[in-house]
């Protein structure tokens, strides 16, 4: 039996991209379920970006909306494109008075192994994945700081975590999603807003490659639950990576091993690294750290307490 609705989503409006279709759709119907205002975006462009844009796919998702009694708005703009971002936080204030939740949903890939991705190519997936949600970020942060709340999520990948072969600039677009929400994070926290990153599989234009057998078992209705819970009130997160998808659900981070100590600067070598290399790949004991410089003060305080200055 499907549990009972109880984190509510009512007076707070959510600007979902690339919700037309796949995983940014089913954000955006659940969003809209569980009370908030919608703004529906996407440009209705194929897998590539690279076609011309059709409204019908964000038309149909706010229509359905509306028939389930819910309150949302199309928006057709292409966030991977200078000043969109901007236009777009600008039609969610004209539209519903605020933004208290931006899901950057928004993705396209161009498929080839390393030696034939062309510059074109890498920086159009960049342009869409990374820098169309800085720019709409940023544009709804002023809105956020000012009414002290805020509810960011990212798309990231396991793609980004450990590369896939034909998926180079998506991967590279995926992994610098994180390096963005960490660097948010630091600063968010002060003015009550919360950004996390979502790494989901489903079976969508862009999972593909998933077995068809298992299509009923991998709907990105599933994500949607992770993201539902990212955005809601009760969601204290702030700087997690949540792996969502087929039911499964998981926390990634980033982990250092406890290393190696040469004490004796004239013994460093690239020989001594070598035959200390199973020891310091040894994650038994991994160190996790809130930010870079906790990371680095650690090897720093190791160095102080060696001469004595601590």
């Amino acid at each position: 039996m499907a549990e009972a609705i109880r984190l509510k989503l009512r007076k707070r409006v959510a600007i979902v991209t690339g919700a037309g279709r796949g995983l940014g759709r089913a954000h955006a119907l659940e969003l809209a379920r569980r009370g908030a205002k919608v703004v529906v975006n996407d440009p209705g462009v194929n897998l590539r970006g690279d076609d011309v844009g059709d409204h019908e796919p964000a038309d149909a998702v706010v229509r359905e909306i509306v028939a389930a009694g819910g309150k949302a708005v199309a928006s057709y703009h292409d966030v991977g494109k200078p000043g969109q971002g901007n236009a777009l936080a600008d039609q969610a204030i004209a539209a519903f008075k605020r933004i208290d939740i931006v899901v950057n949903n928004a993705g396209n890939n161009r498929r080839n192994t390393f030696p034939d991705v062309t510059l074109e190519d890498f920086q159009a997936v960049l342009d869409v994945h990374l820098m169309g949600a800085f720019a709409l970020t940023q544009a709804a942060w002023p809105h956020m700081v000012e009414q002290k709340h805020g509810r960011v999520v990212f798309t990231t990948s396991q793609v980004g975590f450990y590369g896939k072969i034909d998926s180079v600039a998506y991967g590279a677009a995926k992994n610098a999603v994180i390096g963005l929400m960490h660097g948010m994070k630091l600063s968010a926290a002060q003015h009550g807003i919360l950004v996390n990153c979502i790494a989901p599989f489903a079976l969508t234009r862009m999972g593909d490659l998933f077995p068809k057998e298992l299509e009923a078992l991998i709907q990105p209705a599933q994500v949607a639950a992770a993201v539902a819970y990212l955005c809601s009130d009760a969601c204290t997160l702030n700087g997690e990576i949540v792996i969502a998808g087929g039911g499964h659900f998981a926390r990634a981070i980033t982990m250092e091993s406890q290393g190696i100590d040469i004490e004796n600067p004239d013994d460093v070598s690239a020989e001594a690294i070598k035959r200390g290399w199973k020891k310091l790949a040894n994650m038994r004991k991994p160190l996790v750290y809130e930010d870079a410089l906790k990371a680095v003060g650690a090897t720093f305080d190791n160095l102080k307490r060696r001469v004595g200055l601590s």
